[in-house]
């Protein structure tokens, strides 16, 4: 770690540690050659990232969803080849459950889409759903779409081998160390931080939901990024009678996931009632009311015993997009500073948005991603918004 006071040099300065910025850093150096620098204000992995519950699912609504979660899916695999340690990913199979049958008009020509891209996904009538998931509540819903190769990870192992893999690519990981200032001049950008300056050509705001938007404003951009609360909840064991592993499920009206863990189970939903704060606050407050107005709901899917104890319950702070999209792009007017959010899905998409971003920075563009789906100028006035029909919605996996 560099003494206070002292300048350095870097073809790329991450600012961010989390999912986003360590495969952006470990992308860059691996691609590129690049000599990147991650400037992290707490420790790698900290934040959003650490309290994720691992959701990866590639069946979305829009192109962008459907190949940065297919390429993150591949990569969380090929990372844990690449250092000998366990990847991190179990792969389970995974229900978007429609509860009206216009959710389920909307998931199935979403279907289409996903074919276009190459992944199979297929339709499951409620009557054939106690065959594919026996224990859920199938009756009560309209049907789900299902992708055989969808999972989830377990974020402490992701988090680990992000970093070392990053290290191993010859990136310095700076923890500890939060940028106060970035002054853009000269052939870069001087980065003040609470460890002294940094110097770099470019500069890469990777902040997260507690950070991005705080550090645009650093260069007079304005990145409509918020912070909105995620609540997790775990059981050590199920009822009698069901087993794990067994798929997830995405209760996309009711607004709620169940996974397994362990024995258990894992159960994640958040408030669309609350307002995304763009304070730069983190939430870690965990609202134990409205759990008890949504746990009704989800043990009527997929019942939990009453006497059953919560094992863990813990919230975090979900990036948010009006539109739930990511962006991916160099920041208007401030050549060499590139904006990089995952619009609620980052553990989700973070490698393939890390990717994402190094190509961009190396060649100037995002060849697979559709450019309305990932710039900042969609969010212009009267710029064209991509559709609505999505599977990205105001309710985040993490």
């Amino acid at each position: 770690m560099a003494e206070s006071g002292r300048v350095t040099g870097y073809d790329v300065a991450v600012v961010g540690g989390g999912n986003l910025g360590l495969w952006t850093a470990y992308s860059l150096a691996r691609q590129g050659g690049q000599r990147v620098v991650v400037l992290e204000r707490g420790w790698a992995g900290w934040g959003a990232t650490s309290r994720s519950a691992g959701m990866i699912r590639q069946q979305g609504g829009t192109a962008t969803a459907i190949v940065l979660g297919r390429r993150s899916r591949e990569l969380y695999l090929q990372i844990g080849g690449e250092i000998g340690l366990d990847s991190g990913f179990v792969e389970t199979g995974y229900f978007v459950v429609a509860t009206t049958a216009e959710e389920a008009a909307s998931y199935r020509r979403h279907m289409a889409l996903h074919a276009a891209y190459g992944l199979a996904t297929e339709w499951i009538d409620p009557a054939d759903g106690p065959g594919r998931f026996p224990g859920f509540a199938w009756e009560r819903f309209a049907g789900a779409t299902y992708c055989a190769t969808d999972g989830y990870v377990h974020p402490p192992l992701v988090a680990r081998n992000i970093t070392l893999a990053a290290i191993r690519a010859g990136v310095e990981i700076r923890e500890h160390t939060e940028v106060l200032g970035i002054e853009p001049g000269g052939a870069g950008f001087r980065l003040e931080t609470v460890r002294g300056t940094v110097e770099a050509e470019r500069v890469v705001d990777a902040g997260g939901p507690r950070g991005a938007r705080h550090l645009a404003e650093m260069v007079g951009v304005t990145l409509p990024v918020s912070a909105t609360r995620h609540q997790v909840i775990s059981y050590a064991t199920l009822a009698e009678g069901q087993e794990t592993p067994f798929p997830m499920v995405f209760v996309v009206g009711d607004g709620y996931y169940i996974r397994p863990e362990e024995q258990g189970a894992v159960v994640g939903v958040s408030n669309p009632a609350e307002r995304a704060d763009t304070s730069g606050r983190y939430q870690m407050g965990f609202d134990w009311a409205f759990h008890e107005q949504m746990r009704s709901v989800w043990e009527g899917a997929f019942p939990v015993p009453a006497e059953q104890p919560i094992s863990r319950a813990w919230a975090a702070s979900i990036d948010y997009t009006p539109d739930h999209l990511p962006v991916i792009d160099e920041a208007p007017g401030v050549a060499g500073c590139y904006l990089l959010t995952a619009g609620g899905h980052g553990m989700m998409c973070g490698p393939g948005l890390g990717e994402a971003m190094a190509e961009l920075i190396i060649t100037g563009t995002v060849e697979e991603l559709p450019a309305d789906e990932i710039r900042l100028a969609r969010f212009a006035e009267g710029a064209t918004r991509p559709p609505k029909d999505q599977i990205a919605l105001p309710f985040p996996e993490e």
